[in-house]
């Protein structure tokens, strides 16, 4: 069982998987919005087509910050 942490998760746009801002090695900012990815690979699928994938998912575009 993982420890409760209170680290809020955030969803990757691209591939719903959820992260952490310590977790997520990858972020974009488009439209003043900072965008977590999971890796490279779900960012550049982010960055060619981001209309795409902005609706997606309920947490788009919340900040990483």
């Amino acid at each position: 069982m993982k420890p409760h942490s209170n680290e809020p998760t955030f969803t990757d746009p691209v591939c719903g998987m959820k992260l952490s801002r310590k977790t997520a090695p990858e972020e974009l900012e488009l439209d003043g919005k900072v965008y977590c990815f999971c890796a490279k690979i779900c960012r550049e699928a982010f960055e060619a087509e981001p209309e795409k994938f902005r609706h997606r998912h309920r947490q788009h575009g919340t900040t990483c910050a």
